[in-house]
């Protein structure tokens, strides 16, 4: 706890200075002739000569006062964080603290609990020496029971007041969902018209509104958010709005005004730093008769309110994008392991100035391994690709088991002045391959195995289940047998699942990653290109939908055909969520399947995963990877 006090004494020391340099500079004397008036309450020495202070102002004003903004706090919550933020506050003494919303974890229908976590934040509050003002937001008001628990609590959900001519209006996104509401829009207009002698207006709410109905504009959405509305209301005043919820730090300018998204006073965040404006903080507001001065408390220092502006942060995010580092994989063949190989990184500049990549391949077993070079250094000019070649060899075959851990982790960074840099962990792929071969002559949609070769892949003897606990009982209870095959046109995928019960709620999910193979290993997450499709074990025969990221989706053609103790599914894809990212020559995909198995109507399935982890529908992580017959690929 000391170092903690000696930290936010340090802030405040800081912060003052900070005010100061803000200000106009005047021409320093050291005259008591020149010296301004002596303000209130401050007497000062008669001394002739020089004396031992400035003669810049004292910041007196009595419009003045200080406040604190806190943000996100939960959307995955990190203990400690946030009472370590009060315990702050409590040091520096704002007149009083404002958020942003999100305070608890909430998005839950059980009103005890919901109940139980408002009464641990409360008692965050007592500790906290001065008023607080919530403000809702998606965690804190997820549901109708969850908005009667806010009343309940709070009262109104939008709410304003006044500070030394300071007009605050505390307003709710979740109105419903990213909108605000006729009703609050109504009281809004009507709140504004009865503070327009106010010197200046501070808005604050969950939701970056203004952002998300620009991204509904630009995608051709229609804009529920209302926020243009809001924005002709303010129009014309002077104001600034706050707001969280991305859990990414942005200043942005929008109506005539400043715009804040906060990032998090403790929740969910990778914390890479400022330039990706990932950082616990505490927003320090200074309001002086000419508007507001804004910058960032972290609990080790502080960071000016433009260090990451909308256009710096463009500029990271361009650098983030462009300078591209990609690790080749090594696929082998599934009952190969590894002796020798070699993995080869590229570099590909496509930023805008020079970029230099240093780094280690880390994580391969030390059984008689040798590796040349170790230390691992790329540069490229703008607009051109740098390779290099490792060279790996153990004593023994290693199996492909043991090599998951490898990466590699380095530095990226631009040369000159003031670089950009970046700490990157790329996975480096080592792993089995399976084939994707073509398919042979006309296929047609029967649902019918006799069509198809062997069916080269099914469930592990010990899949990883998710789901009720001994809920399956082997192979006798439900299997899956499985593969794809290939045309110009199509990829084709047919499964065999072997079920002594069908009841409904059983169903294949098929998971599909068309990226290139760079681009899936630097981000396996869900995305654009990331597909998941559903074929229930109901007969069916029709077209069935993959979804991906911002919801991009493609129809396939499907057959599902019930069998005595099972269902079969056979079903034509698309070829072009391949080709448009890989081009015809593509080179791979990654795939799971999930079979998900009822045995008793009502009954939570089994999940059983052929590849992958818990986070099957969410990461490519342990996805088998399915090769095109090397005629069709672009081997690098």
């Amino acid at each position: 706890m000391r170092t903690t006090k000696i930290i936010f004494i340090f802030s405040i020391a800081l912060l003052s200075a900070l005010s100061l340099s803000a200000h106009p500079p005047e021409k320093h004397s050291r005259t008591v002739e020149s010296s301004g008036p002596v303000p209130t309450g401050m007497v000062l020495p008669n001394l002739k000569g020089p004396h031992p202070w400035s003669d810049k102002p004292v910041l007196d004003d009595p419009s003045r006062f200080h406040i604190a903004i806190m943000t996100d706090r939960t959307g995955g919550h990190r203990p400690g964080v946030w009472m370590q933020a009060v315990e702050g506050l409590n040091l520096l003494r704002p007149d009083f603290v404002m958020s942003v919303g999100d305070l608890i974890e909430g998005y839950t229908e059980d009103e005890s609990r919901v109940q139980k976590e408002w009464k641990e934040f409360l008692g965050f509050i007592d500790r906290l020496q001065m008023r607080f003002f919530f403000v809702a937001g998606n965690h804190d008001v997820t549901n109708p029971m969850m908005h009667k628990v806010w009343r309940e609590h709070f009262g109104p959900e939008w709410y304003s007041f006044d500070y030394k001519g300071v007009h605050f209006i505390c307003l709710c996104s979740e109105d419903p969902n990213f909108r605000i509401g006729d009703e609050q829009l109504a009281w809004l207009k009507q709140d504004l018209n009865k503070s327009r002698d106010a010197r200046w207006t501070l808005v604050f709410l969950h939701k970056p509104l203004w952002f998300i109905s620009e991204r509904y504009q630009s995608f051709g959405i229609f804009d529920k958010t209302q926020w243009p509305a809001v924005e002709k209301l303010l129009h014309g005043r002077k104001h600034t709005v706050f707001a969280g919820h991305s859990h990414h730090y942005a200043q942005f300018h929008r109506n005539g005004a400043t715009y804040y998204q906060l990032a998090t006073t403790g929740g969910g965040s990778r914390l890479r730093g400022v330039p990706y404006g990932e950082f616990d903080h505490i927003m320090w507001l200074t309001m002086e008769p000419e508007g507001p001065y804004v910058v960032n408390l972290l609990l080790d220092g502080i960071v000016p309110g433009d260090r990451v502006s909308e256009t710096k942060l463009a500029q990271f995010r361009n650098f983030l994008r462009d300078a591209k580092v990609e690790v080749a994989p090594i696929l082998l063949r599934p009952d190969e392991g590894l002796k020798q190989g070699q993995i080869d990184i590229r570099l590909i500049n496509g930023f805008d100035r020079p970029v230099r990549v240093t780094g280690r391949i880390e994580g391969l077993p030390l059984r008689g391994l040798s590796q040349q070079p170790i230390d691992l250094t790329l540069s490229a000019a703008q607009g051109k690709t740098d390779q290099l070649s490792i060279g790996i060899a153990f004593n023994e075959s290693i199996p492909v088991a043991d090599l998951g851990s490898t990466f590699f982790r380095g530095r990226v960074e631009t040369d000159g002045d003031d670089p950009l840099k970046a700490d990157v962990a790329i996975p480096v792929v080592i792993d089995r391959r399976y084939a994707c071969p073509d398919a042979q002559g006309d296929v047609v949609l029967d649902g019918r195995a006799e069509d198809w070769r062997k069916l080269n892949h099914s469930l592990p003897d010990a899949p990883l289940i998710v789901g009720p606990e001994g809920s399956w009982q082997g192979r006798g209870d439900a299997d899956v047998a499985f593969d794809f095959s290939k045309d110009e046109k199509n990829l084709y995928f047919f499964a065999q699942v072997a079920d002594d019960e069908i009841v409904p709620g059983d169903q294949i999910v098929l998971f599909l990653d068309a990226r290139p193979i760079a681009d899936r290993s630097r981000e396996p997450g869900f995305g654009i290109g990331f597909y998941r499709v559903s074929f229930p074990a109901a007969a069916f025969e029709g077209r069935r939908t993959l979804v991906s990221g911002a919801d991009e989706k493609t129809e396939c053609n499907v057959v599902v055909s019930r069998q005595d103790r099972g269902y079969s599914i056979e079903a034509s894809i698309p070829a072009e969520i391949l080709t448009d990212r890989q081009g015809k020559g593509w080179h791979s995909f990654q795939a799971s399947v999930l079979l998900e198995d009822v045995d008793e109507q009502g009954q939570s399935p089994s999940r059983l995963i052929w590849r992958g982890t818990r986070e099957v529908h969410r990461s490519n992580s342990g996805y088998g990877h399915f090769l095109a017959p090397p005629k069709n690929r672009e081997d690098r």
